[in-house]
């Protein structure tokens, strides 16, 4: 059973029935302009039993990747770099997909990019007719934390009067039928949406703030750009929906929320569902004994070398910003962290299963270049030289890593005959 970190929930969620449930593959966005975010949704989908996943870059969707997934989610970041990244042909085959029936999950940044907008690369994604809530002209003063507190967008500035927990408001409506809430979830620059008729439909609405809220802005005009806002909305666009989150439900400290993504991909990929059903098995070519071993060793090997200077890295006064995102060193242990506990259990296991095609040696490769991307960071800053360039460099190694990394791992997992789940 998965404990409840909330103590206003007396009773946990649990998760909606369905036959096909786990059939569903799903595809998790990991290119140009994501965050280290996109994570959460593994660690989320990985505790559902949710284990076909498949980790697509922009060239992945420009190369019809989408064909073979049922659900796209697409996670916190730069929502500017995102579209430019996929740009008009990424954008066509994201339309193509969700018409013929996919289900699109939008989360912060991720909810952002389908919105209607005139803005350069993001005018290719006209899905939603939905207005930003945060969006002004006259921006208020920033109360604190000024480098995450607004985002210029034109002549206008997409702000965030705060961070962290926000209590969320269900509104009864399938796939979120369980009760009128309420939710805790965190707010990371998601939007606030306003919704004025049309086809879009409103789950859930921002009610009130907590105890563990960060206010940015004068609370009264928190209060103003959020409370009573859309926070959660579901689009219909030709066979397939949108949901767009505005605060992160993926966020693995709230399984509340967790369990309510869980719904939505049971709702619209369930039985009577047209899904893939496709195995991640099939095309994967198998490793055991020494050559696997070896393989293990390897990737230990850069991990552990990575993981010690990316600790040294958090002691130091660095940021960066990258496009329109800021990061910090913090992120860059996420990453590694999250590998490295999957890494143990890798090792547990008597046969693995590589992708097929795929060469495990550029994983060793890549793993190598962010331990010396490390090192060349920190050296750097001990000079009081700008590695913005740098940092710019190992977030690329980083999702390339995680991603060579877990696609063994799921398909591993897979092999080795999954895990079982009480709900």
């Amino acid at each position: 059973m998965i404990k409840m970190l909330n103590n206003e929930i007396k009773t946990p969620i649990k998760a909606r029935p369905s036959g096909n449930r786990f059939n569903a593959v799903i595809g998790i966005y990991t290119g140009m302009g994501t965050s280290h975010s996109w994570l959460w949704f593994v660690d989320i989908f990985e505790r559902f039993g949710l284990l076909a996943l498949r980790f697509l870059t922009e060239r992945d969707i420009h190369e019809q990747a989408l064909d073979h997934v049922d659900v796209l989610a697409v996670s916190g970041g730069d929502t500017f770099a995102v579209a430019q990244g996929m740009g008009e042909r990424g954008a066509k085959e994201l339309a193509r997909f969700i018409r013929r029936g996919g289900l699109y999950i939008g989360s912060c940044a991720g909810a952002y990019l389908p919105l209607v907008s005139s803005k350069q690369h993001l005018n290719y994604f006209n899905f939603v007719p939905v207005k930003i809530g945060n969006l002004t002209k006259i921006l208020p003063k920033a109360k604190q934390i000024p480098e995450k507190f607004c985002t210029p967008y034109g002549c206008s500035f997409v702000f965030h009067p705060v961070r962290e927990e926000v209590r969320v408001r269900l509104n009864g409506c399938e796939p979120f039928d369980r009760g009128a809430g309420p939710v805790l979830a965190p707010l990371y620059g998601g939007p606030s949406l306003v919704v004025n008729g049309g086809s879009s439909e409103i789950l859930a609405f921002y009610e009130g703030f907590t105890n563990k809220t960060v206010f940015l802005a004068d609370r009264d005009i928190a209060h103003d750009t959020i409370i009573g806002k859309a926070a959660v909305v579901r689009e219909k666009m030709g066979d397939g929906h949108l949901y767009l989150f505005g605060p992160h439900f993926e966020h693995p400290a709230y399984p509340e929320a967790n369990q309510l993504v869980a719904d939505v991909i049971a709702f619209e990929t369930g039985a009577g569902r047209d899904v893939t059903g496709q195995s991640l098995k099939d095309d994967a070519k198998t490793i055991k004994g020494t050559e696997a071993r070896q393989l293990l060793r390897n990737i230990k090997r850069e991990l552990s070398n990575s993981r010690i200077v990316s600790i040294g890295l958090e002691m130091l006064p660095v940021r960066w910003m990258i496009g329109k995102k800021l990061y910090d060193p913090v992120k860059i242990r996420f990453f590694i962290e999250s590998l490295w506990q999957r890494l143990l259990k890798l090792e547990k296991w008597d046969v693995l299963a590589l992708p097929g095609g795929s060469d495990p040696r550029k994983l060793v490769v890549h793993a190598s270049d962010v331990t010396l991307l490390s090192r060349a960071i920190k050296k750097r800053i001990d000079n009081g030289v700008d590695s913005t360039d740098l940092a710019r460099q190992i977030f690329g190694r980083l999702n390339i890593v995680s991603t060579l990394f877990l696609e063994i791992y799921f398909k591993s997992k897979l092999l080795n005959g999954g895990i079982k789940h009480e709900l």
